[in-house]
């Protein structure tokens, strides 16, 4: 039997929709569906793609889905060093740049730091030591490592709790093994006791601020996350930049003179 129609169904069910269901989203017959992932029918491309875009499939998971049907991956997975990429390289560094002196980073899929503006790159050296090897480039075990940021972080508990909620939703829904293996990874070192539960919704503030206690300062901090909404590269379409931005007037005081 093809693999198209197990891998489909896993798809279909991580979904938590019926074969009847996704059928009237894809303004196709069940039965179809049900031959589809029975094996009894071999669908078309086009409609393996319209399937991928009903269940609005990563565009990793619709190469795997389009390979599994004995088609050619629709999304390329081009390295962001390659030549194709400078537009984009060129464009991140753009938007890095623009963002000092708030730091701004662009991490891959799985939390793995790609790129940093200097603002960044002078905050991690005074918060780690200018000539520090880094123990990992990986920013969510930085988060949880004690050699790291763990004992920079004031509000860590909260923050910690949140970001590791939000990777286990990832795992959950995307069914991802880097993100699994990341999942497992930091759950060895230690997580908050009840990181599973969120916190009551307190009078901080309409955000979750970052609260980096650096040479008796104490810099409060919030971020914003985006994407490429327009991407057709499987690694493009992962890439995440993270903005942070100062939360008091404090903080935006010394942002203002990290990069003089």
């Amino acid at each position: 039997m093809s693999a198209v129609g197990p891998l489909l169904s896993e798809y279909r069910k991580r979904n938590r929709l019926s074969q009847l269901e996704l059928s009237l989203l894809a303004d196709v017959s069940s039965r179809h569906i049900s031959f589809i992932e029975t094996g009894r029918s071999r669908p078309s491309r086009a409609m393996l793609m319209r399937l991928a875009d009903v269940l609005e499939l990563p565009h990793k998971d619709s190469n795997l889905l389009l390979n599994s049907g004995g088609y050619a991956a629709a999304y390329s997975e081009l390295d962001l060093n390659s030549e194709a990429m400078q537009p984009v390289r060129a464009t991140l560094g753009l938007i890095l740049e623009n963002h000092n002196p708030y730091p701004a980073l662009v991490m891959d899929g799985n939390y793995n730091l790609l790129m940093a503006n200097q603002a960044q790159q002078n905050l991690m050296a005074l918060a780690l030591g200018q000539d520090h090897q880094l123990p990992t480039n990986n920013l969510l075990m930085a988060l949880f490592r004690e050699d790291m940021f763990r004992p920079l972080i004031a509000n860590w508990e909260v923050v910690a709790s949140h970001l590791l909620r939000r990777l286990r939703r990832q795992v959950l829904a995307y069914d991802s093994e880097p993100h699994k293996a990341l999942y497992q990874r930091i759950l060895a070192l230690d997580p908050p006791k009840n990181w599973q539960q969120p916190a009551e919704v307190g009078e901080d503030g309409p955000m979750l601020t970052l609260n980096f206690s650096l040479d008796g300062i104490t810099l409060s901090m919030f971020t914003t996350l985006s994407q490429f909404g327009t991407a057709l590269d499987t690694g493009m379409e992962e890439l995440l930049i993270e903005s942070y931005f100062p939360a008091d007037k404090a903080s935006e005081q010394f942002f203002s003179k990290l990069i003089n």
